[in-house]
């Protein structure tokens, strides 16, 4: 789903990157909502499979697996967007399934996999939402959003908690599209994740890094 598509604002939630030259992305806390017209495009071609992902360097420390991976919420989320007649994209369920691609994403800020077991309504668009990744605070959490009509998915971001059988809670102004697809946020979470702990720790930058960084500087 691409932004102009989607019914909500579309915006980035990430970490600064003025240490590394962007401009766009000053230091504003924890997290920052930035431009989302201004990310530069992603380094792989995104074909479900996440090979480019398992080409990466696995992590015992900080991945967003380390509190506990999905195969417990998997099959239940599975089973009940089956009754609610919701189709789970084909990467979603692979990566969900999958503990080796998910230690290779790692959380400069702790964020954790925290699987729903089911769809809640979305409160804006026609559509549900499946959240998959939370910040160790409860700062933000990250969903899956699916079309009621099966027509495609995008992920989005809130402050609001919005659970699987639970009460409508929230703004719907605050949920903002940050991503066309599962892989895609994927991507760009793992990389820029990858970028600030290169800064912090001095780990080696990813070899794709460096364009990302040059075009993000223009």
């Amino acid at each position: 789903m691409k932004a102009e598509e989607a019914p909500f604002p579309a915006s980035w939630w990430g970490t600064g990157m003025a240490s590394a030259g962007v401009a766009a992305r000053p230091d504003v806390g924890t997290y920052g909502k930035y431009s989302f017209a201004e990310l530069p495009p992603l380094p792989f071609a995104l074909s479900g499979d996440f090979g480019w992902l398992r080409e990466q360097e696995a992590h015992d420390q900080w991945a967003i697996n380390d509190d506990g991976g999905t195969e417990q919420e998997l099959p239940l989320l599975r089973s009940a967007c089956e009754a609610a007649g919701l189709a789970l994209p084909d990467s979603f369920v692979r990566f969900m399934s999958d503990p080796h691609l998910q230690q290779r994403v790692r959380s400069s800020t702790a964020c954790y996999l925290d699987l729903d077991v089911g769809p809640a309504p979305s409160p804006t668009g026609k559509g549900h939402l499946v959240r998959f990744l939370a910040d160790q605070q409860g700062c933000l959490f990250w969903y899956l959003y699916l079309t009621e009509d099966g027509s495609g998915h995008a992920v989005v971001c809130t402050v609001d908690l919005y659970e699987h059988g639970g009460e409508p809670a929230g703004d719907p102004d605050e949920i903002e599209f940050c991503a066309e697809s599962f892989e895609a946020f994927v991507c760009r979470y793992w990389l820029e994740n990858e970028i600030f702990f290169a800064g912090d720790d001095e780990d080696e930058l990813p070899a794709v890094a460096a364009d990302y960084l040059s075009l993000y500087r223009a």
